[in-house]
């Protein structure tokens, strides 16, 4: 933490021109962080809680929570300041609210009770529709950021879509996705990719910002070579275009 959250911003200001100054930030171990706090939480809970007994819910049940958690989400996005957004360097109460705490949870409880045979022995249709619900949140996705929703007047799409679709996304992507490794990458004995996969996980979550950000940096080469011009905002670290909004007469953002 004290060494790569500076490190983005470092070269992310020399990328723009600016002074080289180390300033703090939590960068990606922010989640480790916080997963040790949420862990610390759970062993004191442990020490006089009675173990929950409970089967897998259907996954349409759990597609219905996630609906419910999506409210959940929206409420604490616009309900909770944004000035309180990030206390204890946390990336959005929101997301800590609707995905992170509710997620933790039903691991634990996934755990104790081996939902995971209730995951392999799901029926085909219900694989299925999962991995169509999952892929009908990709392109509903890419519609949205790319701006082919924006038809409806004086209402911001990818705000309200942004405020509303993680946690119904998460839900039927995570079981898609724990299904699908555990039926084509949980071989037995398992396969040196996976073996080296689950070793590798924290430390590719930990690296991944400064290898996607190489990518954002050629996405601002193309930019530039077609003429648009590149604002940097060394208060806030994002790019903006040079196109003027003129409700605020201030440069704007790239998406």
């Amino acid at each position: 933490s004290l060494l790569l959250g500076p490190i983005l911003g470092l070269y992310c200001r020399a990328y723009g021109g600016y002074p080289l100054d180390y300033v703090w930030t939590a960068g990606p171990p922010w989640f480790i962080l916080w997963l040790l706090n949420f862990t610390m939480i759970y062993a004191v809970i442990a020490q006089f809680a009675a173990p929950v007994k409970m089967n897998m819910p259907h996954p349409v049940i759990l597609l219905l929570f996630g609906a419910f958690l999506s409210a959940a989400f929206y409420g604490a996005a616009v309900g909770v300041p944004q000035k309180w957004q990030f206390l204890g360097n946390v990336v959005g109460w929101a997301y800590v609210i609707g995905l992170y705490i509710p997620f933790f949870t039903a691991g634990i409880v996934a755990g104790r009770n081996d939902w995971m045979k209730s995951v392999e022995e799901m029926e085909t249709w219900c694989v299925w529709m999962l991995r169509t619900i999952t892929v009908g949140f990709w392109i509903l996705i890419f519609c949205t950021v790319g701006g082919w929703l924006s038809f409806i007047p004086n209402f911001n799409v990818f705000m309200t879509a942004n405020s509303l679709i993680p946690p119904v996304f998460a839900v039927p992507m995570t079981l898609a996705l724990i299904q699908l490794f555990h039926q084509y990458f949980n071989g037995t004995p398992p396969s040196k990719i996976a073996k080296n996969a689950g070793a590798a996980a924290y430390t590719v979550y930990i690296i991944h910002p400064l290898i996607y950000n190489v990518w954002i940096i050629a996405f601002i080469a193309i930019l530039k070579s077609a003429g648009v011009t590149i604002v940097f905002s060394q208060k806030t670290m994002l790019l903006f275009g040079g196109t003027i909004n003129p409700a605020t007469g201030e440069p704007t953002m790239l998406p």
